[in-house]
C-alpha cells in the first residue's frame, strides 16, 4: 500500500472518529436518508454541471456539498417559525444535521484534493 494513500485513510478515519462521536453525545440526532440524497445529489449535480475531472471534479463535489448543506439549513430554519414543541427540536437538528454533513463532506473531499494535489 502506498503511504500516501495509507495517510490519507488515517486522515479521514481520524476526521470522522472525531466528529461522529462529538456529534451523538447526549443528543438524538439521527441519519436522515432524505437529507442525505439532498446534499449528495445536489454536489453531483454540481459536478456535472461545472465540470472537471479528477481532482477537480472531487473538489466540486466538496464544494456542491457544503452549498447544499448549507441550503438544507436555511430551508429547515425557514420552517421554524411554524413549528411547536417536538417539530421545532426536529427542526432544528435537520437544520444542525444538514450543514453538518455538508461540512463533513466537503472536509473529507478538501483532504482527498489537497493530498493529491500536492503530489502532481
Amino acid at each position: 500500500m502506498n503511504m500516501q494513500f495509507f495517510w490519507l485513510v488515517i486522515g479521514i478515519v481520524g476526521i470522522l472518529g472525531a466528529i461522529v462521536p462529538a456529534a451523538q453525545m447526549g443528543t438524538e440526532i439521527y441519519f436522515d436518508f432524505q437529507l442525505f440524497m439532498l446534499v449528495v445529489g445536489i454536489g453531483i449535480f454540481y459536478v456535472i454541471g461545472s465540470g472537471g475531472k479528477g481532482l477537480k471534479g472531487v473538489d466540486n463535489f466538496g464544494k456542491g456539498s457544503f452549498a447544499a448543506g448549507s441550503l438544507g439549513f436555511f430551508i429547515a430554519l425557514a420552517s421554524v417559525p411554524g413549528s411547536e414543541g417536538q417539530a421545532l427540536i426536529d427542526t432544528t437538528q435537520y437544520a444542525v444535521f444538514s450543514i453538518c454533513l455538508g461540512t463533513i463532506i466537503h472536509l473529507v473531499c478538501q483532504v482527498i484534493v489537497n493530498r493529491f494535489g500536492s503530489s502532481q
